[in-house]
């Protein structure tokens, strides 16, 4: 088979395949999990093995095929786990799957009294003086969406909906407004977050229209509303300073409507965000001077800071990540959950250890560390223009060869040769380096190793910005 005219419609064709199991994954999803689960399974391993055979055909990689088979298996692992997750603590709280209050989701409205097809876990109980309600929903439930919307559900469109009971109000939304510190702050992951919150988030089934405080809270919030009297007594000085100071405001969309106040935000419900949203709700109501309002209290006398609210409920990793938030948050930072610090910490280290050992290996390649060889070079192939029949474009200027080191003979396959100085020829005899951290490539003069110093040096910078961004931030310039 030619890999240059089949190689195209097997991609396509991957990817095709990879759609239709999708689909199939979704139609029986909530009705035959067993199909559903094999569906996403072998979507994920179809979508993995694609890309590995487009990428290794594009730049002549040799990822092993194992580790291609073993993401999509590791991430079907970690659904399943959070699923058993889910369940254990929800059981753990002796609280009801049927909402006695609030609201839940359907077509992108928040209705009460219902039990849409959209919504796939719910708990409610009792908790520190307050009745909070949990909802896992997606936003493609409905068998009335188009397949393309609904695959795009599938794959990033579940959402938690987190309420707390309150006395039956009108209606009040305040949502966060994008690019509202610019110019004095550069907030794009912000910016990301709000609209990946909002856009999940399902709105009261109320006429609402828009409501301005006149004060430098318009900037930062919309608000909308069914009663401007009551949103005008709710939006008290003390109410707007929590939605201005808190960073967690800054990314969620808040609503009071009928008997609750809730939140939403993308992701499956965890225990971790059950606890720490409706914590903010709960400071949020005993903010609010109901009286004022011309409503009954609400109970605000319970006690609502981090260690009273969460208790032992704080997730893996709490000794870190408490006074890490602590910290964050002092600095106008949103605060991290386990799963946004683990994914942090990963992508850091895996920025910072190999551009560390690249660049090691330069250093000790140019200060004369390294070991140096004889490379007998046996073969070798000089990248060509592209034309339609060529077979090693891309592939730069290779070379085959062999070397002895410590009274051992090795030998070296298609090494990339980037040095500017003069190509060799079969039969030369050249100078390298061998440098020591694996995987020891061979560096052929002191220009390719000062280029690859520059190339590791690159990540690292990038990977210890991020952990400085993660770990000490700064605080923001208002």
């Amino acid at each position: 088979m030619d890999d240059q005219l089949a190689g195209p419609w097997l991609i396509a064709g991957g990817y095709t395949l990879a759609l239709v199991l999708l689909l199939l994954g979704g139609r029986f999803d909530g009705r035959r999990p067993t199909a559903a689960a094999v569906s996403y399974a072998l979507c994920g391993i179809l979508v993995s093995e694609t890309s590995l055979y487009w990428l290794s055909a594009g730049s002549g990689s040799a990822v092993p095929g194992w580790l291609w088979f073993a993401f999509p298996l590791i991430i079907a692992g970690l659904a399943a786990w959070r699923g058993y997750r889910q369940k254990t603590w929800t059981g753990r709280l002796d609280g009801s799957g049927e909402p006695s209050f609030g609201v839940l989701p359907s077509r992108g409205i928040a209705v009460t009294h219902a039990s849409p097809e959209s919504v796939v876990a719910a708990v409610e109980f009792e908790h520190n003086g307050h009745r909070l309600l949990g909802v896992e929903y997606r936003l493609g439930g409905s068998a009335d969406f188009p397949d393309l919307a609904r695959t795009a559900d599938l794959t990033d469109g579940t959402y938690a909906l987190i309420q707390l009971r309150t006395p039956v109000v009108p209606s009040v939304v305040v949502t966060p407004v994008t690019g509202a510190f610019e110019p004095e702050r550069f907030t794009p992951l912000e910016d990301a977050r709000i609209t990946r919150n909002t856009v999940g988030a399902p709105k009261p089934d109320a006429l609402l229209q828009r409501f301005e405080t006149g004060t430098e809270f318009d900037r930062r919030f919309t608000v909308t509303t069914s009663d401007p009297e009551f949103a005008e007594a709710l939006l008290s000085p003390g109410v707007r300073a929590l939605f201005e100071g808190d960073p967690w405001f800054r990314v969620r969309e808040v609503a009071f409507h009928g008997g609750s106040l809730w939140t939403s935000e993308a992701g499956t419900l965890t225990e971790e965000m059950m606890f720490a949203d409706s914590r903010r709700l709960a400071v949020l109501a005993s903010t609010v001077d109901w009286e004022d309002a011309g409503f009954r209290s609400v109970a605000v006398a319970s006690d609502t800071s981090d260690a009273g609210w969460l208790g032992g409920r704080r997730g893996p990793l709490a000794g870190l990540r408490g006074p890490l938030n602590r910290r964050r948050e002092a600095a106008g930072r949103q605060p991290l959950s386990t799963l946004s610090l683990v994914a942090r910490t990963v992508v850091a280290l895996v920025l910072v250890i190999p551009g560390l050992a690249l660049a090691v290996n330069s250093l000790t390649a140019l200060t004369g560390l390294a070991p140096e060889a004889r490379l007998t070079v046996t073969a070798t192939l000089r990248a060509e223009a592209s034309t339609s029949s060529c077979t090693s474009c891309g592939n730069g200027n290779l070379v085959d060869g062999t070397y002895e080191l410590d009274g051992e003979t090795h030998a070296v396959k298609d090494l990339r040769w980037m040095s500017f100085g003069n190509f060799p020829e079969r039969g030369d005899v050249v100078d390298i380096a061998v440098t020591p951290l694996w995987w020891h490539p061979l560096i052929e003069g002191k220009d390719t190793g000062v280029f690859l110093l520059l190339i590791g040096l690159a990540p690292v910078l990038a990977g210890a910005v991020l952990a400085k961004a993660t770990f000490r931030p700064r605080p923001r310039r208002v």
